[in-house]
């Protein structure tokens, strides 16, 4: 019983969440009073899911734009977010709906992105 009280708080320790520090970003694009960050976690995997968010540098929040596996850019002007995607938005292999706004800026998909051959080695960056 004993040994099992000693591997409890080892295994806890392991479980605390690190996610914000695991995230290689591709992209950081300010708007207003808001950031749009575009980043993976890092993981043994060869595919991980990009994530679009919308940070509220008032607030603190921050809202998921869209989680995808084929996202190729990110751009944001006018008050107008569009995503470019290699084909249509997708994560893995099942389709996605991206909504049409978020907070007061719009969202267009733009899914002419063209892939030839394997997807183009990204360069990421850590977060300070």
């Amino acid at each position: 019983m004993r040994k099992f009280l000693i591997f409890i708080p080892i295994i806890a320790l392991g479980c605390v969440n690190t996610l914000q520090e695991d995230r290689l970003y591709l992209k950081e694009i300010k708007a207003k009073n808001k950031v749009i960050e575009w980043f993976y976690y890092s993981n043994v995997s060869s595919t991980s899911a990009d994530y679009v968010l919308l940070y509220d540098t008032i607030s603190g929040k921050s809202d998921t734009i869209v989680n995808s596996t084929n996202i190729k850019d990110v751009h944001f002007s006018n008050d107008t977010i569009t995503l470019f995607f290699y084909g249509k938005p997708e994560i893995y292999d099942d389709y996605l709906i991206v909504r049409k706004t978020i907070d007061d800026l719009k969202i267009i998909i733009d899914t002419n992105a063209v892939s030839k051959g394997p997807m183009p080695s990204r360069e990421s960056y850590l977060k300070k």
